[in-house]
């Protein structure tokens, strides 16, 4: 069976939005190349690190190791884990979880019906050095939209 994910758009709220540090304009003059700046840029970016420090680890693993860790960190956590892990809430209405945000590429909230509960998977590299979790909504929960305003990240339910 086909595993289809549904993407969710972020609205915020309380901000305009602005661009990352890296993506304004260089005042290097022609004394800089595409190599130089393209250095600078990787050596900024941190999950960049945590990814090539991730795959070094897991590639020198034997390959039945590297299937384990591959699953263990692929688990899908219940709804109460991923709150103790982010420090958030729930009630009727939602899930609010405490995580700032400057663009809605920052982080990407993607679901997916596997029987009958709703799976929800959260990536980004810039929240925490990097996020990919997936958790299962309590039985008969539904995303209805997700806002971000505060610092804060709303689930809000149908």
């Amino acid at each position: 069976m086909e595993e289809t994910w549904q993407r969710y758009e972020i609205k915020i709220l309380d901000q305009e939005l602005t661009f990352d540090s890296y993506l304004k304009f260089s005042n290097e003059g022609l004394e800089t190349n595409a190599e130089k700046s393209h250095q600078k840029f990787v050596s900024s970016q941190q999950h960049l690190s945590d990814v090539r420090k991730f795959h070094m680890e897991t590639m020198s693993e034997p390959l039945t190791n590297i299937q384990q860790e591959l699953d263990r960190r692929m688990d899908i956590y219940s709804t109460n884990e991923m709150l103790r892990e982010f420090k958030g809430e729930i009630n009727d209405l939602g899930i609010s979880l405490p995580m700032k945000i400057n663009s809605p590429n920052d982080i990407l909230f993607q679901s997916r019906i596997e029987n009958e509960t709703q799976i929800v998977q959260i990536v980004s590299s810039n929240i925490n050095g990097g996020i990919f979790r997936s958790f299962a909504l309590p039985e008969g929960f539904e995303i209805k939209q997700i806002v971000s305003k505060n610092g804060i990240i709303d689930i809000l339910f149908r």
